[in-house]
């Protein structure tokens, strides 16, 4: 009997458990992201601010059943999924996670084991029909093809965790394929369907390399504009100047070498594209703090990664009857104005914070982080505690 269409059950795509004898099991192997500021990023960044959602939305939100919804780029291992379920979870919060993983076959093994284990573990805090897709999350700007069904199927979302190892726009806007035009794609679906508060996270490498010189050029169009209709924008960008004589030449000079600098002026245009794409569907952006690190194998170890935040919120729709059936509201007097989301954007894009830097000067952090990322790679199965192959070895040995 072939499947009902109108029913949401797994795509052909979706990677439920397979059944058959267990294969011996492969030895796993520790990987960057298991690193201790990798566990800071998934604590204090993703799960911050995911709390923080979840106060702003109200326990009312998640009434009747309707749970947290999480648009997320899984590994293997599916640490974000379950640290955010265990948090759910404490709530009586039901996780509904919709995963896109273009796996190996190695990989793809492991997820069907780890979503089988983790269905049986956390049954209770998972909603009917999350998964994780074999697709490219870029497939979504494809009209009714899979990847799009399941965004559709999953959302809108109350957090979206775009965690990518590829670059944002290395080549121009003619070209297919490209994150920041699959990160249009969801924020379009976001704001046409959803009038409440939700998250952006953007994870990705942002080195001179990376970045194709159209997509620099828009960026920096959108931080010159800003500064030529603002004035309060443009002396507070002034500051930053150094030796640069103007901002255009400020930003060209930032933007020549790989490290703060770049990371700077790089967020800064991110944040201004997202808040122009917002205000056009009556939303305002949020730059919340943002962090960096290096995945250079040998010094001088510059930042070139950036773990980005992004809350987005609606703005109240000021409604005027102009036809004198109704009176309008007086509006409310104000003493002071509220910080601009242009310049706050321009204040957390220059104060991102490296976290290689924070975690060698707190060992005490460090050791947290890592304590914590042992705990969730002991659930996978990793051989943590091997005196000789296990977490603290291998961080030793890097």
């Amino acid at each position: 009997m072939k499947p009902d269409p109108t029913k949401d059950d797994y795509a052909e795509e979706s990677l439920p458990p397979e059944v058959g004898a267990p294969a011996a099991p492969e030895r796993l192997e520790f990987q960057p992201w298991h690193k201790p500021r990798k566990q800071f990023i998934r604590a204090e960044q993703w799960l911050h601010h995911i709390k923080s959602i979840v106060d702003v939305l109200g326990m009312d939100s998640f009434k009747d059943g309707e749970p947290l919804r999480y648009l997320t780029l899984p590994g293997p291992d599916l640490l974000d999924v379950r640290m955010i379920a265990d948090y759910c979870s404490s709530l009586d919060i039901r996780l509904k996670y919709t995963g896109f993983c273009f796996s190996t076959d190695s990989e793809e093994r492991r997820l069907r084991q780890n979503i089988s284990e983790f269905s049986l573990t956390h049954n209770d805090s998972i909603a009917v029909n999350s998964r994780v897709v074999r697709l490219k999350i870029q497939e979504i700007l494809q009209k009714n093809s899979p990847a799009a069904i399941e965004m559709y199927k999953g959302g809108p979302f109350d957090v979206i965790n775009i965690d990518a190892c590829e670059p944002l726009a290395n080549d121009g806007a003619n070209a297919s394929g490209r994150l920041v035009d699959t990160i249009r794609g969801i924020t379009e679906f976001q704001l046409g369907s959803r009038r409440k508060p939700w998250l952006l996270f953007l994870t990705t490498p942002i080195q001179i390399e990376s970045i194709s010189a159209q997509s620099l050029d828009a960026l920096h169009g959108q931080v010159l504009i800003n500064a030529q209709n603002d004035h309060s924008f443009a002396d507070e960008i002034s500051k930053y100047f150094g030796e640069a004589k103007d901002l255009k030449s400020y930003l060209l000079e930032a933007s020549k070498t790989t490290g703060d600098g770049l990371i700077s002026v790089f967020s800064l245009g991110i944040a201004k594209w997202l808040i122009h794409l917002a205000e056009q569907a009556n939303f305002k952006v949020i730059k919340l703090k943002g962090y960096s690190y290096s995945m250079f194998r040998k010094p001088p170890y510059d930042p070139n990664m950036v773990s980005l935040c992004f809350l987005f919120e609606p703005t109240k729709l000021d409604i005027q009857d102009n036809t004198g059936l109704t009176q309008n509201s007086s509006p409310t007097a104000t003493t002071t104005l509220p910080l601009s989301n242009h310049i706050r954007a321009l204040r957390k894009s220059m104060s991102i914070e490296n976290l290689d830097i924070t975690l060698r000067e707190s060992p005490i952090k460090y050791e947290e982080c890592a304590q914590q990322t042992k705990e969730l790679l002991t659930r996978v199965g990793y051989s943590v505690d091997d005196d000789k192959n296990g977490y603290d070895a291998w961080l030793a040995s890097l």
